[in-house]
């Protein structure tokens, strides 16, 4: 049995531990209060007595405590969802650092290609298979490409021919460098140039017609032909494009052959009787032998000549022809014959007289009738001439119309 003293020292051991439990309530942090059934089951785990008494104990320090924050609650209500736990299998994976990289550049471009190439190499082969029951006009290459195939082939072909029009007109490969002339003898580099239209850093198509298949064939056609057409001396010419930055023209000259006397002047021809030149000069200002006697009708540069007597004319031909004939066996440097006849006059129905100059300057009168051996006979005029057979001769007549060849002097 517990007598009264220890019953009144126990009850105020109580009083003292609820005295330091309000003051530890008022330093410390607001907690939540506890409900009186807790503080019952708490009261009721002391042990309801202590068989010895406390010694009085020094005051100790009283040590902060620490803050501890309780969760508060939310009242559950009826329209509250319940937490789920997904299973382990179906939560998602946390990421996994990358590892890293230490794979070559070279390795993982060849990676990449061979990759690529597989895959294109299965997709065509796929495209194969699904569209080998197609017929080809039925097939559709790219469907969703908002043109059509011929739309797209058309819209290509004129970037095409944009861009080759474009490198054409622009680059310095189609502009006029270098000019290589041949053929031309009377007729100079720079009157064919000029007559043709072509400058240096021209462009190489300045000269070309404007038709389209003159323009891609690159042909000169219409500018040979106005050449021809306006100087006469041109009897053909070729002009043609060498890349790069080429222009070659081959010349085909008439050869001048004699003047013919008209009324008002002379009239150069060439070997087929084409007049390339109209001349006012006099007679010893010209460079060729002079042929009169004919009777002229007209003369049109670049046209034959208009002689109503064919059969004088034809003569005078011949005679030229065998003239040139005799100088073909000289050589450079030598005396020719052509170069020194100064006049050929027909007598109509008669005979016919050449006026040659000599070595010496004399001045020389050949008669000549027979056509049939004028051909041996200016051939042993011309040997005559460098065999110096008339060396110291004054001004004389050569009679060449018998069977013996007489000279006379002038008196």
């Amino acid at each position: 049995m517990i007598d009264d003293d220890e019953l009144k020292k126990l009850f105020d051991d109580d009083g003292d531990d609820q005295e330091e439990s309000t003051s530890s309530s008022e330093t410390s942090a607001p907690v939540n209060s506890e409900s009186s059934a807790e503080k019952k089951d708490k009261k009721e785990s002391k042990p309801k007595a202590e068989k010895s008494v406390k010694k009085e104990e020094k005051p100790k320090e009283k040590q902060p405590e620490k803050k501890t924050e309780k969760k508060v609650e939310k009242p559950a209500s009826k329209h509250e969802e319940k937490k789920v736990e997904m299973p382990k299998e179906f939560q998602p994976e946390k990421p996994k650092a990358k590892p890293k990289n230490t794979v070559p550049f070279s390795v993982k471009a060849k990676r990449f290609f061979e990759d690529t190439k597989s895959k294109l190499q299965k997709a065509i082969k796929e495209r194969k298979e699904n569209a080998s029951d197609v017929p080809l006009k039925e097939r559709e290459y790219l469907p969703k490409f908002p043109i059509n195939f011929k739309g797209t082939l058309l819209i290509l072909l004129a970037i095409a021919i944009i861009e080759i029009a474009l490198g054409i007109l622009f680059l310095p490969f189609f502009r006029v460098r270098t000019v290589v002339v041949e053929g031309n003898i009377v007729l100079s580099e720079e009157r064919l140039l000029s007559d043709a239209g072509i400058k240096y850093g021209s462009h190489l198509f300045s000269g070309v017609g404007g038709n389209p298949l003159d323009i891609i064939m690159m042909d000169y056609g219409k500018t040979e032909k106005r050449m021809m057409a306006e100087d006469p001396y041109i009897k053909d010419i070729r002009i043609t494009v060498k890349f790069p930055s080429t222009i070659k023209i081959t010349v085909k000259e008439r050869n001048k052959v004699a003047y013919i006397k008209m009324p008002d002047g002379y009239a150069a021809i060439d070997d087929e009787g084409t007049v390339i030149e109209l001349a006012t000069l006099e007679k010893d200002g010209l460079s060729h032998a002079v042929i009169c006697g004919l009777d002229v009708s007209g003369a049109v540069l670049g046209e034959k000549i208009d002689i109503k007597d064919d059969s004088d004319y034809n003569k005078a031909l011949v005679i030229l022809g065998a003239i040139i004939n005799a100088d073909q066996s000289g050589v450079q440097g030598e005396y020719m014959l052509f170069e020194n006849v100064r006049e050929i006059r027909i007598i109509p129905g008669g005979n016919t007289f050449l006026t040659v100059i000599l070595p010496s300057g004399s001045e020389l009168q050949v008669k000549l009738k027979d056509m049939d051996t004028i051909i041996e006979n200016m051939s042993w005029l011309r040997y005559a001439v460098i065999s110096d057979a008339f060396e110291g001769f004054p001004d004389g007549a050569l009679d060449m119309t018998g069977e013996r060849i007489i000279y006379r002097k002038y008196e």
